[in-house]
This record gives C-alpha cells, sequence and structure tokens, in this order.
C-alpha cells in the first residue's frame, strides 16, 4: 500500500502549471557565470549567506520509445537528479570550508526549478584542425542565456558577457559565432568535446522544467528532481543536461538569475516502436517517488513488446509443426 505524504506532495505542487509558466516569463534572464561555484546572495532564502550548489544524477534513463502523438511512452527509469547544498563559512580566507546542509526539509521549494536540455552522443572524433581556429576568449567570460520560457528552448548562446567584472572597454560584449562554442565549461563525453550547437531540445517532448520533490533518500531527507513526463521524437542515442536556478535569488553583482549548478546525465537510446525490446520493472526509486505523490507509471514486472498477429503467425509453433508432421505421415501413408 502506498503512503502519500501530505509535506512532500504540497512542496512538489505548491506551483500550479499555469502560475510556473507566468513566473518563467516574467522573470530575469539566467545567467552560466556562477555554475558549480560558491554564490555570495543579496536575495531569495540564502540571502546574506554563501552556498554551493551541485547536482548529481541519481538514476538515469535507459531506454524510451519514439514519441508519437498517439502512443507518448516517457523515458524508461524516469531521470533523477538530487539538488546537494553547501553553506560556505569563513569565504575567501585560508580557514574556508564548507558544511552540507543537514535538513533538506527546511529549504523552501517555491521557486526552486530543474530544466533539462538534450544533446546526441557524438559518434566521430572533434576535428582538431577546427577547434584550434576557435578564438580564444578571456577566461572571465562566461556565456549568457537567453529569456528562460518553459515551453521554448535556449536559443544557442552567441553573446558574452563579463558578469562579474565591471566593463572595462567596448570589448566587454563579444559577439562569437556559436557554431564551435563548446558547453560552458568544456564537456566531454569519453573522448569527443560536446559543442552547445549540437543540441536538440526541440525534440523534447513533456515537462522539461519540474520542481523538486523532498523524499527520503540513502535514510535522509533528499531534494529531488523527477523527470517523469520526458519523450523524445527521435531516433538515437542521448543524455541531458540538467540545471538548477531559483526565481527568488539573486547576487550582488547582477541583477539575472544565476544558475546555480549543472551535470551531465548518462546515455540513453531512443528506439523505433517496431524495435523498442519493452520495460523493465519499475526501480525501487521509482516506487519512492510514486509514495511521495509524484506522478509516474510503476511496474512490479518486466513489459515485453507486444508481437503483431503477422509477426507472430510467421513463426511457428510446436503445436504446428506437430501437426504439419501428422499430415505429412498421413499422406505418405496414402501413398
Amino acid at each position: 500500500m502506498f503512503i502519500v505524504h501530505a509535506n512532500a506532495v504540497q512542496c512538489y505542487r505548491s506551483l500550479r502549471p499555469g502560475s510556473l509558466h507566468t513566473m518563467l516569463k516574467s522573470a530575469p534572464r539566467t545567467t552560466l557565470s556562477y555554475i558549480n561555484v560558491p554564490i555570495h546572495f543579496t536575495a531569495g532564502q540564502f540571502r546574506g549567506g554563501c552556498v554551493r550548489a551541485e547536482l548529481v544524477e541519481i538514476q538515469k534513463a535507459d531506454l524510451g520509445r519514439k514519441y508519437a502523438r498517439v502512443d507518448r511512452r516517457p523515458l524508461d527509469p524516469p531521470p533523477v537528479v538530487q539538488l546537494r547544498l553547501y553553506r560556505i563559512h569563513n569565504e575567501g580566507t585560508e580557514h574556508e570550508s564548507e558544511q552540507e546542509v543537514q535538513d533538506y526539509g527546511n529549504i523552501q521549494c517555491l521557486g526552486l526549478l530543474c530544466n533539462v536540455d538534450l544533446f546526441p552522443v557524438p559518434t566521430q572524433p572533434d576535428d582538431s584542425s577546427e577547434s584550434t581556429s576557435l578564438p580564444r576568449l578571456p577566461r572571465q567570460l562566461s556565456p549568457v542565456v537567453q529569456p528562460i520560457h518553459p515551453f521554448n528552448n535556449y536559443p544557442p548562446p552567441s553573446i558574452l558577457s563579463t558578469d562579474r567584472f565591471p566593463p572595462s572597454s567596448s570589448s566587454s560584449r563579444i559577439l562569437v559565432s556559436d557554431a564551435k562554442l563548446p558547453l560552458p565549461p568544456n564537456v566531454h563525453l569519453d573522448s569527443f568535446q560536446i559543442f552547445e550547437n549540437t543540441k536538440c531540445t526541440a525534440a523534447l517532448s513533456g515537462a522539461t522544467f519540474v520542481q523538486p520533490a523532498c523524499i527520503d533518500y540513502e535514510g535522509k531527507k533528499a531534494l529531488v528532481f523527477p523527470f517523469s513526463d520526458l519523450a523524445v521524437k527521435i531516433e538515437g542515442d542521448f543524455f541531458l543536461r540538467y540545471r538548477i536556478f531559483d526565481l527568488f535569488a539573486r547576487t550582488a553583482s547582477l541583477v539575472d538569475i544565476p544558475v546555480q549548478a549543472e551535470c551531465h546525465g548518462g546515455p540513453f537510446r531512443i528506439y523505433s516502436t517496431k524495435e523498442f525490446p519493452g520495460l523493465q520493472p519499475s526501480t525501487e526509486l521509482s516506487k519512492q517517488l510514486s509514495r511521495y505523490g509524484v506522478r509516474l507509471n510503476t511496474r512490479e514486472t518486466e513489459r515485453k513488446r507486444k508481437k503483431k498477429a503477422s509477426e507472430s503467425s510467421a513463426i511457428p509453433t510446436r503445436a504446428s509443426k506437430r501437426k504439419a508432421t501428422r499430415i505429412l505421415q498421413s499422406e505418405s501413408e496414402c501413398d
């Protein structure tokens, strides 16, 4: 029997889709300057403190069936990332240290959002001659994501700005071709470098922005973002990029919303309907999420693809083989 935890449901459903849409449309753009580094907040639930955020994929998708309007099947198992927060003490001194938040149940969920982008798994190595011809950018420059919108994809970031540094000259904003702009920071999958222009988020269907659920995970409270409604419209091998931000968080040096952390998920394959091998039983994490009010389908047993009648009839069964043998024997006796 599933027990739904009221506090978790209230946290996870605190924003209705309509209000979430409105908040995202009216929110300032996000900036990538603070990804995976300590941030000193001047507004939001961590106002006056310095906090570092970290995202970890704790459940990756293994496979999915190509999206169809009539029968849309989400990725399985549903991808899930965990948000970990660390308070920074004695910032900027030789005694600087960090301590993880002890009770994630006290973290305000309202405004916390995680979004995903889709990238194909590369199949060809980088062209070193092309990569060496790229312009060398100053280290302090970092791409800025355009204004966020929950149902449209980010355009490739082509504007670079010195978010944490005052403009010193007209070169503080530089236009750079995004054709070979690598992801910030540079991301490699095996020996392949991943570029921003390979992003194919438009091929995703479903909720690409989700709110956190506070669940019991590995013996303590945890904030997780379950993407239980994602499907892909094309076949192939892909991986997801996750990014976390807080709509109410601000820093002293800019008015934009800082993207606090990102991580890249493991690869998964999207099959055609004909080649789809079926689904495995639901994971324990998926069942746990369901108990906490996250809407997803759970299975106790494996589900294999049902063969069409034309396919099954083409495969001889034992009974049909025995019947054919008897017919041949009777024909030989008559002769």
